[in-house]
This record gives structure tokens, C-alpha cells and sequence, in this order.
């Protein structure tokens, strides 16, 4: 006979049983063994008990409440709350999580996240310095794990680089390092192959972002890139979309934003730049670069930044995706080996510039960030630094849809989560005006008369067509929490 899981945490004070599925990933994954231990003190918000559903169903979940003697309940991986929840119900909670022959410690899902991000931010520091990993610190680390953030993050190649020195690269690792490598070349191949069209057809252009950054790392290759970036003369969009057709690219988007997008399966892909910012998202960013050819340094049809300009533009670039779905480890990874590469930067033109962009504060923080996460030293964060990591550290080198609604209620707020200001937004998504009608319905704008038609058929269809997606965020607004100023 199968004793139940409460029996034998009765008989034996202690249950050690095979995890199955994902609720709780990626603190708990599959075939996890993990230890359930009888409860001798209070529960707590953030624990992990094993509990008994009244339909005989075992569920674990962490504590995200306790209300009136009641515990609410969630998966790190689910969205749901379990709530009613009583001692009754709770047959053991859990101490330790066994994965490879290792115990690891249950925590929460951020000081999970936070200790595989402090192994990866280490080996990359140790690739970029030139150090060797510490073996024994490399034994202990969880590399299934650590490989997962380091691809989410854009890091791998540099975290292999890193590993090898140490001990045989686990094959993912050395696949990634040796696909960086093969996917580093083509893109030289491929880039050389557009430039040439360029120059034939008279036209400047400057190579952006990680064409440039790579050069400074100790090897390229620890540079990882999904794209190249190119900054074309705005005037030549067509000839060059002849161009990248003739060369066997699809284009992707074309004339939609301030890039266009070329690809060729299975990896290349281009955007050509025809302004660095859109005036719709970045106004003062495109303003002020609204000048660059005025700032380029040509050499035939080729033209580079000085150094402090491509800083700058780095900068910016970063803080676009930082304010909207978020920037990963890379952006801070960069900014350090280009100010090691660069040591003599202008400070006094950096400043009259900086200030220009009104970012001056936060170039300071950024500076200061990544070189206490990569120089080695090993200075402690203060609170406001940690905050800024741990928010980097979820945002991937994608960022992230949450952080994009979030920071987009931030600006369509103004950051007051005042009931007078939710109403006001409220009221704008509903009598949709200015430029908004004029991106959503062109046709409209043209037509003034037909407004009042408008507002009839929009509500009707959202409450055909996405009825939850209108609830949604009309409870994401009334939910809303403002942002505390750093």
C-alpha cells in the first residue's frame, strides 16, 4: 500500500519525493528531488509548504499572503492566487531542493534569479579581465542554470570563454561559443558584401552598436550580436532597399520606423538607419542626432564617430530600452569595456553633452555600476544600485513585456497614480484623440464628421472582439502604483 505524503511526514518527520511540473520554475524543475520537512514554526510569507487541496490534490506553492489566519498561494511560474488556504491543509514545507547530486537552498524567486546572475556577472568578468575562474567557485555553480540567464542576457560566448579555462566546456556552452564565432564571421562577410553596394551607389554610412563595441572586448566573439546596425543617408532608403534585394534580402519593414529591416534566413539581418531615434518615442533624442552628419568623421563613403559621440550614442541607445521593456547585463557590460578601452575619453565635452541629452545622472550611475559589477573589485552595491541591478537582471538583453506596459503607464501617467489622474487616461483611452487618432485611424483624422461614429464602433467592438483585454487594462490602470524617483 502507498503511504500518503502526510503519513510519512508523520512517521518520519521528513519527505523526499521527485518534482513534477513547472509551477515553481526555475527555482523547481523537473525530476528536482526535493525535501519536505514537518513544520515547526509559523508560517511566512515567502515559504514554500506543501499542502492538500480538499479534492485529495497536492500542490506546491510560496506563501505571497497571509490574511486573517489565511494563506494565499502561488506558483513563481503562474499568474493565479490560490487563496483559503489553512494550516489544515498544510501537511510539510520545503528545506531543500537536490538537483545533480547538489542541495541548493529555497528562496525567493528574485534571490534565486539574484545568486545565478552574481555566477554569471563573475565569469564574464573574469573573460573580459582576462582572470581565471576560481575551480572551486565553478564546481559549486549550477551551469544548467547559469547557462539559461546567460542566453536570456546575450552572454554566453563571454561566460564560455571564461569556463574553458577551468574545465571542459559543457556542450551547450561550447556550442553557443563556437556559434558566436561562425555567426561573427558571416556578418563580416555579409557586411562587407553591403558596404561595397554602398560605396558603388555613392552612399555614406556609419556602422552602429555592436559592429563597433566588439572591437573592444578581448576577443569579438564574447560580443555576441543578433543584427547589424547601420546609419545610411536618409534620402537613399530606396536605392538601398534595391540594394539589399539585389543581395538577396527580404525586406521586413520598410518605411515604418526610423530603420528598415532586412533579412536573410538563417541569421543574417540588417537594419538601416535612416535616423538614429523615432520623434515619437525619443523627441529630445532625435532632436538633438537630428545633426549627426555634422558629427561624422568620413573616410570615403565610410564615416565613424569620435569616441565620445559613439558613448554617447551608446548611452542613449541603452536608455531607450531601459525606459521601455528594459536592458539586460550586456548594455552594462559594454559601457565598461568601452571606458576600459577608452580611457581618455573628453569628460568636459561629455558633460556639456550629457547635459544637452539630460541624461548626465544617469551616465554617472550607469559608469559607476558597471565598473563595481565587471572591474573584479568587488564593491558592495548601495541600495538604489541593487534596485537598478535586480530590475536589469529580469529584463533580459530583450526586455520584457511587463516592464513595457509598466514604463508605458509611467509616461501615459506621468508617473501620479492619483484617482483624478487614472480617470483622465481612462477618458483619453476612450475619446481617442490627437495624435493617437491619427496613427489608429488616419482616415478619421481626415474625416472629423465621422467622429462621433467612431466612438460608438470602437467600444462596440472591444467588447466583441478582446472583452478581456479591456477589463485587463482597465484594472492594470486602476491598479497601478507609481514609481519611486531614484
Amino acid at each position: 500500500m502507498i503511504k500518503k505524503f502526510e503519513d510519512i511526514i508523520a512517521e518520519k518527520g521528513k519527505l523526499i519525493y521527485t518534482n513534477v511540473g513547472d509551477s515553481m520554475y526555475p527555482l523547481i524543475q523537473t525530476r528536482d528531488l526535493l525535501v519536505i520537512e514537518a513544520v515547526k514554526a509559523p508560517l511566512k510569507v515567502s515559504d514554500v509548504p506543501l499542502y492538500k487541496r480538499d479534492s485529495g490534490q497536492y500542490v506546491l506553492h510560496r506563501i505571497v499572503r497571509i490574511k486573517n489566519g489565511k494563506y494565499w498561494m502561488k506558483g513563481d511560474n503562474r499568474t493565479a492566487v490560490e487563496k483559503g488556504i489553512t494550516d489544515k491543509h498544510i501537511i510539510g514545507v520545503l528545506t531543500g531542493i537536490v538537483r545533480n547530486g547538489k542541495t541548493y537552498p529555497v528562496e525567493t524567486v528574485q534571490a534565486y534569479t539574484g545568486r545565478m546572475a552574481g555566477d554569471l556577472i563573475y565569469l564574464v568578468s573574469c573573460a573580459v579581465n582576462g582572470a581565471v575562474p576560481d575551480k572551486n567557485r565553478v564546481e559549486n555553480m549550477d551551469l544548467a542554470e547559469v547557462y539559461r540567464l546567460s542566453q536570456v542576457h546575450m552572454l554566453t560566448a563571454a561566460a564560455a570563454f571564461a569556463l574553458e579555462k577551468v574545465m571542459p566546456l559543457p556542450r551547450a556552452f561550447d556550442q553557443a561559443k563556437k556559434k558566436a564565432i561562425r555567426k561573427l564571421a558571416l556578418f563580416e562577410v555579409e557586411r562587407a558584401a553591403v558596404t561595397r553596394e554602398l560605396e558603388k551607389a555613392g552612399i555614406w554610412y556609419l556602422p552602429l552598436k555592436g559592429i563597433l563595441l566588439k572591437k573592444d572586448y578581448p576577443k569579438s566573439a564574447m560580443r555576441q550580436m543578433t543584427d547589424n546596425d547601420i546609419l545610411v543617408d536618409s534620402t537613399k532608403m530606396a536605392a538601398i532597399r534595391q540594394i539589399m534585394e539585389g543581395l538577396g534580402y527580404t525586406c521586413k519593414e520598410y518605411g515604418m520606423y526610423h530603420h528598415d529591416t532586412y533579412i536573410k534566413p538563417p541569421t543574417m539581418e540588417f537594419e538601416m538607419h535612416h535616423a538614429l531615434f523615432g520623434n515619437d518615442k525619443m523627441p529630445l533624442f532625435a532632436e538633438y542626432y537630428a545633426g549627426i552628419f555634422d558629427k561624422l568623421q568620413r573616410n570615403g563613403y565610410e564615416c565613424k564617430l569620435r569616441d565620445e559621440d559613439f558613448y554617447l550614442y551608446v548611452l542613449c541607445h541603452n536608455y531607450k530600452h531601459y525606459i521601455q521593456g528594459g536592458t539586460g547585463l550586456r548594455s552594462l557590460l559594454d559601457v565598461y569595456v568601452f571606458l576600459r578601452a577608452h580611457p581618455g575619453l573628453n569628460r568636459d565635452y561629455l558633460g556639456t553633452e550629457l547635459a544637452k541629452l539630460q541624461i548626465s545622472d544617469l551616465e554617472a550611475k550607469v559608469r559607476c555600476l558597471a565598473h563595481k559589477l565587471f572591474s573584479g573589485a568587488g564593491a558592495p552595491l548601495n541600495a538604489q544600485e541593487q534596485k537598478d541591478l535586480d530590475y536589469i537582471i529580469a529584463s533580459g538583453y530583450r526586455g520584457t513585456a511587463e516592464n513595457m506596459e509598466y514604463n508605458r503607464m509611467i509616461s501615459d501617467l506621468g508617473n501620479d497614480d492619483s484617482k483624478a489622474a487614472k480617470r483622465r487616461l481612462l477618458k483619453r483611452r476612450v475619446l481617442i484623440s490627437g495624435k493617437d487618432l491619427e496613427k489608429q485611424y488616419p482616415f478619421v483624422a481626415k474625416h472629423k464628421s465621422l467622429y462621433p461614429l467612431l466612438l460608438l464602433y470602437r467600444p462596440v467592438k472591444g467588447v466583441i472582439t478582446h472583452p478581456k483585454g479591456i477589463w485587463t487594462e482597465y484594472k492594470k490602470i486602476k491598479q497601478f502604483k507609481k514609481k519611486e524617483e531614484a
